[in-house]
């Protein structure tokens, strides 16, 4: 079965600067052609960091569609400060945090309705199986523990840690996304890898 988040392509092989500034140029003509140029180009990684942060495939779809839709909507506001990406990226974390509050107030009201079920992790990250039954336990073990830590952390600190940690984005980067400073992205995931590491303490 393949990995629902297998989707996004490596940062390192994007369109170059110079393509993506003419297709945004276009799309803030009106130029829908131009837009879906962009959306074929950036929709794996824009997937991608949405089923990180969500762990459901529906949900996922259906957050990167609304990013897609409010982008589209939003093109003047861009102003070419910041990598396109990076913008895009903002609107999809936002949709991402409203998303997770809105759930978290439905839960608030209805806890009796589910009460054994688990919240699925954020994010993600697997060793490759080497074929050993018992590597594979210990990894499930040390993987239960991480989701358990990524569940202690607040929406931000989690988002932060995982366009760090997963998507390799700089602390500027991510400040530009989660429109704070670089300093307070650095003092987030400080913490959220410190309480991850306090949650994991034996594990191997």
């Amino acid at each position: 079965m393949n990995n629902p988040a297998s989707e996004p392509s490596n940062k390192n092989e994007g369109p170059s600067p110079e393509v993506v500034a003419e297709l945004v140029a276009r799309a803030r003509q009106s130029d829908e052609d131009a837009f879906g140029e962009l959306v074929k180009l950036f929709h794996g990684r824009v997937y991608g960091v949405i089923y990180r942060m969500v762990s459901d495939v529906e949900d996922a779809r259906e957050l990167e569609q609304q990013t897609w839709v409010k982008a589209w909507q939003r093109l003047d506001s861009y102003k070419g400060d910041a990598q396109f990406f990076t913008w895009l990226y903002r609107i999809a974390v936002n949709s991402v945090l409203d998303h997770g509050r809105r759930s978290a107030r439905r839960k608030e009201v209805s806890l009796d309705e589910e009460p054994d079920r688990e919240p699925r992790p954020a994010v993600e990250w697997q060793r490759p199986d080497d074929g050993r039954p018992d590597r594979g336990l210990e990894r499930q073990e040390v993987q239960e523990a991480f989701e358990r830590a990524l569940d202690q952390l607040s929406p931000e600190h989690r988002t932060a840690l995982i366009l760090r940690e997963v998507e390799g984005m700089s602390y500027r980067e991510i400040g530009q996304v989660m429109k704070c400073r670089a300093g307070t992205v650095m003092s987030r995931i400080f913490y959220a890898r410190r309480l991850v590491q306090e949650q994991m303490k034996g594990m191997r």
